[in-house]
C-alpha cells in the first residue's frame, strides 16, 4: 500500500502541523512543522508518501554549491599548506643538513644548548668540541646548530 493516502483532518498540536508519511513495510516518517497558515480541521489533506520535494531552483534535491565548494575550500587548503608550512620546512631542513656536512675541523661552532667550542674531532654521527685547554666535550652532530661567527637569525633573536 504505497502511494497517495488522503488525511481526512489536520492534525494540530500546540501550532505544529504534524504530517504523516509511510510506505507498506517501512516505519512512520514523522514531519513537525510551524504553522505558517491556519489550517481548516475540516478540509481534506493529500500527502504524497516516497516523495521529497527538492528546493526550489534545484532539480537535483542537492544543497546549492555544496559539493564544489568543499572540494575548492579543500584544495586551497593543500595549496596554503604546501606554500607556508611544506616547502620552507624544507628549505630550512635542507640548509641545515647542508650547514653540518660542511662542518670541519677547527671550525668555531655553538650548539643549540648555547655551548661555544672548537670542532676537534668528528665522525659521522658525533662531534668532539674543544671548549677549554684540556675539555673536551662529545656531542650528536645534529646539535651544533650555528657557526660562533655566525649571526643569530632574526626569530631567534626576537625570541630571547
Amino acid at each position: 500500500m504505497s502511494g497517495h493516502y488522503r488525511v481526512s483532518d489536520a492534525i494540530m498540536r500546540d501550532n505544529h502541523e504534524i504530517m504523516l508519511t509511510f510506505q507498506e513495510g517501512d516505519r512512520p516518517n514523522i514531519n513537525f512543522a510551524e504553522e505558517s497558515t491556519p489550517v481548516n480541521p475540516g478540509a481534506n489533506t493529500e500527502a504524497v508518501v516516497g516523495q521529497e520535494q527538492a528546493p526550489p531552483g534545484n532539480p537535483n534535491g542537492e544543497a546549492a554549491g555544496s559539493s564544489s565548494g568543499f572540494w575548492i575550500m579543500l584544495g586551497m587548503l593543500f595549496v596554503f599548506m604546501y606554500l607556508f608550512v611544506i616547502r620552507p620546512e624544507g628549505k630550512r631542513k635542507k640548509q641545515r643538513e647542508a650547514f653540518q656536512s660542511s662542518i670541519k675541523k677547527g671550525d668555531q661552532v655553538v650548539t643549540a644548548g648555547g655551548l661555544h667550542g672548537t670542532v676537534a674531532s668528528m665522525d659521522d654521527h658525533t662531534i668532539t668540541l674543544k671548549v677549554a685547554d684540556s675539555v673536551r666535550m662529545k656531542f650528536d652532530r645534529i646539535a651544533v646548530s650555528r657557526t660562533a661567527s655566525a649571526p643569530v637569525e632574526e626569530g631567534a633573536a626576537a625570541k630571547s
